[in-house]
């Protein structure tokens, strides 16, 4: 990781900002526009191109909407005037002063994606990473795992169990029908079925990243942090330039209220994030911004300083 300068204003991350109505409705409207186009984003992919994409789709739509706007106005004035006068042709001509900002409320429509555009997590939380036992050679297997995936898709999680059972009984061998055998008891809130098929699909990969990241999650719903923790370490052991392991112990150490390894792994998160150009960064700083003012309180800010200036990380209180 590069070392940089890092500011975080910790004021702007904790309040709600009063958008008028206006601006409400186009954060929501450019919004809906890329999450549409963040659901076509290829979940193959990987995480950097997630994140570039994600945020093409965010200014494209952004930039839309502001021509869209820009036009509908020039139009508006244009009827005005055919109204108010006798002549029955207009021509339109386009106004110099309309200026397109790409990245115009950029902060805000971000949030918002993060809050309510369920594709945007699915794209980007998914790593289908192949490996040797990834994909099965046996047909039937292969059908009901093909079947199992669009019942998921449809949120049938009950029938997508089924489907993929039958996947992992014609070959015991295919750990994407373990990972998401998993996934779907996880849907259905059977966390302790979902481990164990996370648990099938490591004894066949033991570096695969989604059954790592998953069981982890798996462990913290069932409420066993203690084993959530050492999966999250694990992920951190293989994958160090990834912050899903970082971010999921800084929430677990934070959520126990044990700051200091809380605010080492929420600040890393974050730096990562950050060079990713990755909307996600945004849990994080929340996070970061939660213990800052939780330690204010307590009148132990010390640590909070002494762990930021170790990665270069600003933080300006703005009360």
């Amino acid at each position: 990781m590069n070392i940089k300068n890092y500011v975080l204003v910790i004021s702007i991350l904790l309040s709600t900002v009063a958008f008028a109505q206006e601006k409400e409705e186009s954060i929501k409207a450019i919004s809906e526009e890329a999450c549409d186009c963040i659901a076509k984003i290829d979940i193959n992919t990987t995480k950097d191109v997630k994140s570039e994409e994600i945020k093409s789709c965010i200014t494209t739509a952004n930039m839309l909407y502001q021509m869209k706007q820009s036009l509908m106005g020039e139009v508006s004035k244009a009827v005005d005037s055919l109204i108010n006068s006798k002549i029955d042709t207009l021509v339109i001509k386009g106004n110099e002063k309309n200026i397109i900002t790409v990245d115009e409320n950029y902060k805000e429509i971000e949030e918002f994606l993060y809050d309510n555009c369920s594709a945007m997590k699915a794209v980007y939380f998914t790593d289908n990473s192949e490996y040797d036992n990834s994909f099965s050679d046996r047909k039937k297997a292969i059908k009901f795992y093909n079947t199992g995936q669009i019942a998921f898709q449809k949120e049938e999680y009950e029938m997508a169990i089924v489907m993929f059972r039958k996947a992992v009984k014609k070959d015991k061998k295919f750990a994407f029908a373990w990972d998401n055998l998993g996934y779907s008891y996880r849907k259905i809130g059977n966390y302790k079925e979902a481990i164990t098929s996370y648990k099938k699909s490591l004894e066949l990969d033991p570096k695969g990243k989604m059954p790592l990241m998953n069981i982890a999650v798996a462990y913290q719903l069932d409420g066993d942090n203690k084993n959530a923790i050492k999966a999250y370490q694990k992920y951190e052991e293989l994958y160090s330039d990834d912050p899903e392991g970082f971010y999921g112990l800084g929430r677990i150490y934070y959520l126990e209220k044990n700051y200091k390894p809380a605010l080492e792994n929420m600040i890393q998160a974050y730096l990562l994030y950050v060079e990713m150009n990755s909307s996600y960064n945004i849990d994080a700083q929340k996070h970061i911004s939660f213990i800052y003012n939780e330690l204010k309180e307590k009148g132990e800010l010390k640590m909070f300083n002494e762990i930021a200036k170790k990665y270069n990380l600003t933080v300006n209180d703005e009360d």
